[in-house]
C-alpha cells in the first residue's frame, strides 16, 4: 500500500489524520482511528493496515483491528485488566472511539492526546489522558520513529496497586508470512517466556548472534521479554524492510508489571514484561514495548514510556 492509498482510506471514511514527515517518509497519525501510527518509507506503508476498519465499527461482539501502532493500557487481563470489563474480551470503547487532538506540531514532530475513560475487570473506572509525542528523523540508512507515551490519571481518588494498575503499552503491527522472522539479542532462554498456551519454544532457535523466532505458526503466541532483552528486530523479506524496537529505562518511580491477557479472576502476579512480541496465524505480528506503574495512583499521576523503532530497507 502507498501513502496515497492510506490517505484516501481516511478521506473516504471521513476520519481525521495528521502527517509527521513528508510525502516520502514519516508517520501518519489516525486521529479518528484510535490514535494509531502508520509508518511509511519511500511512499510505501510498512505498517499493517486493515481497510475494513474505515467502514466497520467495533463492539463487544467483534473488534475490527485497524493495524498500525497503538497505545493501550496495561494490564490486558487479570483482576485489574482493561479488556475484561464485560463478560468476554473487549477493547474498551473509550479507546476505539477516542477523539485525538493535535496539541503541538512541526515538520518532524507532533504531540497528540485524547481523554479516555477506562474500566477495569472489577468495574472500577479510571478517567485518563492518553498522549503520544511522535518524532521522526531520516538518515541515509533509514527512518527512526521516537515516541514518548504517557497515560495521566485524571481521577479524584488515590488508588493502591491492589485497586488499580496502569501502564502504557505500545503495540506496533506488521503483515508477516512464513518468510518473516523475529530476531532477539543473545540472552538466557529463561528471559523469554510464553504469555499464551500452547508453548511456542519449538519456534525459537538460539545461535551465536542471538535468537531467531519463526513466524510460521498455526496458533497464536505472545512472548514476554525481561529487561535483559535489549531489543526486538522484525524482518520482512517480502516487503523488503526490517524494524528494530527498543525502549529507554523506566523512571525510578515506575515498575514493570504483568501485562498478560489472562482470566479476569487471576491476580496480576506473573513476570513483569519489558518488551513483548505477538504473532497471529492470520498473518500479522506485533513488536511491543511496555511501560511501568507507580506504587500509588494519585490525581495527576503520569505513567510514561519512551521507545524508538528504526526502519531499514533490506
Amino acid at each position: 500500500m502507498r501513502l496515497l492509498d492510506l490517505v484516501m482510506l481516511f478521506e473516504r471514511g471521513k476520519k481525521r489524520y495528521h502527517i509527521v514527515g513528508d510525502q516520502n517518509n514519516g508517520v501518519l497519525i489516525g486521529l479518528d482511528l484510535e490514535g494509531r501510527l502508520f509508518t511509511y518509507m519511500d511512499g510505501q506503508v510498512l505498517s499493517l493496515v486493515n481497510p475494513e476498519s474505515f467502514s466497520r465499527f467495533s463492539d463487544r461482539h467483534a473488534y475490527v483491528n485497524p493495524g498500525g501502532d497503538v497505545l493501550w493500557p496495561a494490564p490486558e487481563g487479570s483482576r485489574l485488566g482493561y479488556e475484561y470489563s464485560c463478560a468476554n474480551w473487549r477493547v474498551p470503547p473509550g479507546l476505539c472511539y477516542a477523539r485525538w487532538q493535535v496539541l503541538e506540531k512541526c515538520a518532524s514532530t507532533a504531540l497528540v492526546a485524547a481523554e479516555v475513560d477506562l474500566i477495569n475487570s472489577e468495574s472500577l473506572g479510571l478517567p485518563c489522558l492518553f498522549s503520544r509525542k511522535v518524532n521522526t528523523s531520516l538518515t541515509n540508512t533509514g527512518l527512526t520513529v521516537l515516541i514518548n507515551e504517557c497515560i495521566e490519571y485524571l481521577g479524584r481518588e488515590n488508588l493502591s496497586t491492589k485497586q488499580a494498575l496502569l501502564a502504557p503499552w505500545s503495540l506496533c503491527q506488521f503483515n508477516c508470512d512464513e518468510q518473516s522472522s523475529l530476531k532477539l539479542p543473545p540472552c538466557p532462554a529463561s528471559e523469554i517466556w510464553d504469555l499464551y498456551e500452547p508453548d511456542s519454544s519449538a519456534l525459537r532457535k538460539q545461535g551465536t548472534e542471538g535468537w531467531t523466532v519463526s513466524m510460521k505458526t498455526d496458533f497464536r503466541f505472545q512472548l514476554g521479554l525481561s529487561s535483559q532483552v535489549a531489543y526486538l528486530e522484525f524482518i520482512n523479506p517480502k516487503m523488503g524492510f526490517k524494524a528494530i524496537r527498543n525502549a529507554e529505562p523506566l523512571d525510578a518511580r515506575l515498575k514493570y508489571i504483568d501485562i498478560a491477557d489472562q482470566d479476569p479472576a487471576n491476580e496480576p502476579e506473573g513476570r513483569p514484561v519489558c518488551l513483548s512480541a505477538y504473532c497471529d496465524p492470520s498473518g500479522f505480528m506485533e513488536i511491543e514495548a511496555a511501560g511501568g506503574c507507580p506504587e500509588r495512583l494519585e490525581p495527576g499521576s503520569k505513567t510514561t514510556l519512551t521507545h524508538q523503532t528504526k526502519f531499514y530497507r533490506l
